[in-house]
């Protein structure tokens, strides 16, 4: 038998449609390029976002790309990420994030520095989560993270690496005075400084890190939070797996598989789950969070010609405590489908925005740059 779709979800795809033709007809006219008559070489683009998530809800603000010419002809294409958005859950948050390479492209690294006046949900601990059973909480973050990333002394498909982390949170839970969260458990906020530091280890072929057609990436990350740096001691895991294959008629394939693990006096923010951005679109992040997550993923591409391409997808995921349990509890679902925006043709980097249907009962969507995965 089908699932039946609720009446009130039929009223937020109509709502979700409407949004997703505001985002692409507000990002289409606003993108634009300033080129050197020379080459071609696109120097930046810029547009105001208009978008859309379930922990934002509607977002308006502006985006900025700028593009550096390669050290070198045929390399890697430097680039400054600045964003600026606030949201009508009254969400603020603004974002630099640059992208270098150095030394033949063999060192790379993303320097990410973020501010947050953030409003969210918190559902709870565990797998079996109730969408309208939440908490909401009102947070303020500063974050600054660097990772550098070298394949020195190996073939250039090894990579090897460091990452450093430190963030201030500040977190207050709301008064409680409904139903929705009168009996829930609130977790310790663990307000504060997290500081740490960790390594990646990596062996990756793709063609592309925007708009991968082939090639594979095997990613192991493992990062140590210490109360001798900041007010916590805790530790985060997580081995990302990913493949791509061109089939035909311009079509690409790409699936993925992601383990986390965490582990010690974690902040309940920093617990496995999905973003809800990139890995199992369609939910506010961290909806289903615990210990350990495992998310699959599978995903066809197509570029449609112009800076236009499209994307269907299913995605998996669950959480447990532990191992043994994570494998033993039920797997959400979610299957939908995107269209994208190219920002910078050339370097393959769109803008996306997609539709999930998340259970087979509740819709939600997302509006991002880059590809999920």
């Amino acid at each position: 038998m089908s699932p039946k779709v609720p009446q009130k979800n039929c009223k937020l795809l109509r709502k979700i449609m409407s949004v997703v033709a505001l985002a692409v007809c507000g990002i289409g006219p606003a993108a634009f390029a300033l080129e050197n008559d020379e080459d071609h070489f696109q120097r930046f683009s810029a547009l105001p976002i208009l978008g859309y998530s379930e922990e934002t809800k509607l977002q308006y603000g502006a985006m900025a790309l700028l593009f550096f010419k390669p050290n070198e002809p045929g390399g890697k294409v430097q680039e400054i990420d600045i964003t600026a958005y606030g949201s009508t859950r009254k969400q603020f948050q603004f974002l630099m994030v640059p992208y270098f390479y150095l030394y033949h492209d063999r060192i790379g690294g993303i320097v990410d520095f973020r501010y947050q006046n953030w409003v969210g949900s918190y559902f709870g601990m565990g797998n079996d989560v109730d969408f309208d059973k939440y908490i909401g909480f009102d947070r303020e973050r500063l974050h600054f993270s660097t990772e550098l990333k070298s394949s020195i002394g190996l073939p250039r498909s090894f990579n090897y690496g460091v990452k450093v982390v430190a963030e201030r949170s500040s977190t207050d839970f709301n008064d409680c005075t409904k139903d929705r969260c009168a009996d829930m458990d609130l977790p310790d906020l663990h307000n504060g400084w997290r500081n740490g530091g960790g390594y990646i280890l990596s062996y990756d072929t793709r063609d592309n890190l925007n708009w991968t057609r082939s090639g594979f990436l095997v990613r192991w990350q493992q990062m140590f939070y210490s109360d001798w740096l900041g007010d916590y001691d805790f530790g985060v895991q997580d081995l990302d797996l990913r493949g791509y294959t061109p089939l035909f008629w311009n079509i690409s394939v790409a699936t993925a598989a992601l383990w986390q693990r965490a582990s010690g006096d974690v902040p309940f923010d920093m617990l496995s789950g999905p973003d809800g951005t990139k890995r199992f679109r369609g939910v506010e992040s961290l909806f289903f969070r615990d210990n350990q997550s495992l998310i699959l993923q599978a995903e066809l591409r197509k570029y449609l010609g112009w800076r236009l391409a499209g994307d269907i997808f299913f995605e998996g995921a669950k959480v447990g405590d532990h191992f043994s349990e994570l494998l033993r509890n039920r797997w959400h679902q979610a299957v939908g489908f995107g269209g994208m925006l190219a920002l910078n043709l050339k370097e393959r980097l769109y803008a996306r925005g997609e539709i999930s249907w998340v259970d087979y009962e509740k819709f939600g969507m997302t509006v991002y740059i880059r590809s999920a995965f």
